[in-house]
């Protein structure tokens, strides 16, 4: 009897350990895979903060290479390091994923693959892409070193090999500002210095995006509480550089005729027919700054059909897309019932500067004299808005 009521007593006790064990357990993520020829090798796995950079795990390979960490997944996105030997690959971590790396020992950071991470298999096209770059910049400094070539021909082989990865870059970020792999692009640097340079108004916009982004989106990660102050303080220099205080109170309160001129956008629709914003005028107008390549836009274009709808005839809207990819933009502008045009400088675009645009969707209301009235925020009753003014 005392044998069969303390078995009882047992198996109750380690009932409930399990239960609350698997009850205490938090959310974990894992990277697993395997190293070859990786025999005794050490293999780190580091937390990489916007401070600092923390060893949180590690195993000895064995003959077969695989390995496997668990760990407690954060609030918010983070990135990660596998270290082995020297050499690093960059990790995206955005919730409870679990991630599969396979490589070998001798091109560990090189020639890996991944599975199970979207953002982490851009992360290496970024890094291959800035290698190249790093790679390109240190050759024509040895040439001009040499004087192989000249001034002219070193300034213009520079700036080609830094836009190209600008350009390849700026389309990753424009196709998912949500992504750790965007950011990381973004922050990417040669010799010490940023590639984008947050003080060069031609790039500004791309800190700009995704920021407003990142804050709506990420707000427990403490890179946008970051990435909002870098930018709002590149930002400020940039227009005291450039004189744009008084370009962006015009905004604020378009009134003057002059602002009309000045605002005035003139873009190619999908048949490359030029349309202008003052050939509106007499409609009351809603002006979009779109990308239908972003995740938003088909929600976006619902809510804008149904007061283009309700309004019809009374309203026009004059859409301007920022999409990178032309052929990707007429086939989402063909199905849409109002004026969509695009302006192929993207995010370099004057417009982004002229209209202060931070981020897309960006929308303002022109009254039927063609006056920028009010910038709209995600707040605001669009519907409302427009009755105001018809």
């Amino acid at each position: 009897m005392k044998t069969s009521s303390l078995s009882k007593f047992i198996f109750l006790i380690a009932t409930c350990c399990i239960l609350f064990s698997c009850k205490d357990k938090n959310p974990q993520f894992s990277i697993e895979g395997t190293i070859t020829n990786a025999d005794t090798t050490m293999l780190y796995l580091e937390r990489r903060t916007l401070t600092e950079t923390t060893v949180i795990d590690s195993i000895k390979l064995d003959k077969d290479g695989n390995f496997k960490f668990e760990e407690d997944a954060l609030e918010y996105p983070e990135f990660y390091l596998l270290r082995l030997n020297g050499q690093r690959i960059n990790l995206a971590i955005d919730s409870t994923e679990t991630i599969i790396v396979k490589a070998p020992k001798e091109t560990f950071a090189m020639d890996y693959t991944i599975e199970g991470s979207d953002a982490s298999v851009k992360i290496k096209e970024v890094v291959l892409a800035q290698n190249k770059l790093s790679q390109a910049l240190s050759d024509l400094d040895n040439k001009y070193e040499k004087k192989e070539i000249s001034d002219d021909e070193y300034l213009q082989s520079f700036k080609e090999a830094i836009d190209e990865y600008k350009t390849k870059a700026k389309d990753m970020i424009f196709s998912d500002y949500t992504s750790l792999a965007s950011y990381f692009a973004l922050f990417q640097k040669v010799d010490n210095y940023l590639i984008f340079d947050p003080y060069d108004k031609k790039d500004i916009g791309a800190f700009q995006a995704l920021a407003t982004v990142w804050d709506q989106y990420k707000p427990k990660s403490p890179r946008s509480a970051h990435l909002k102050t870098f930018t709002l303080s590149a930002l400020a220099e940039v227009r005291k550089l450039a004189g744009q205080e008084e370009t962006l109170k015009k905004l604020e309160n378009t009134q003057a005729a002059e602002d009309n001129v000045y605002y005035e956008i003139s873009l190619p629709d999908i048949n490359d027919k030029e349309i202008s914003t003052s050939s509106l005028r007499g409609k009351v107008v809603i002006l979009d700054f779109t990308a239908y390549q972003t995740e938003f836009s088909p929600a976006h274009n619902i809510a804008l059909n149904n007061i283009y709808t309700k309004y019809r005839g009374k309203l026009e809207i004059y859409q301007v897309s920022l999409d990178t990819d032309m052929h990707a933009w007429k086939n989402s502008a063909i199905n849409l019932p109002w004026i969509c045009v695009r302006d192929a400088k993207s995010l370099t675009s004057a417009l982004v500067t002229k209209f202060n645009i931070q981020g897309v969707p960006t929308t303002f209301i022109l009254n039927k004299n063609g006056d920028i009235v009010k910038r709209l925020s995600s707040n605001d009753d669009i519907d409302k808005e427009v009755q105001r003014l018809l």
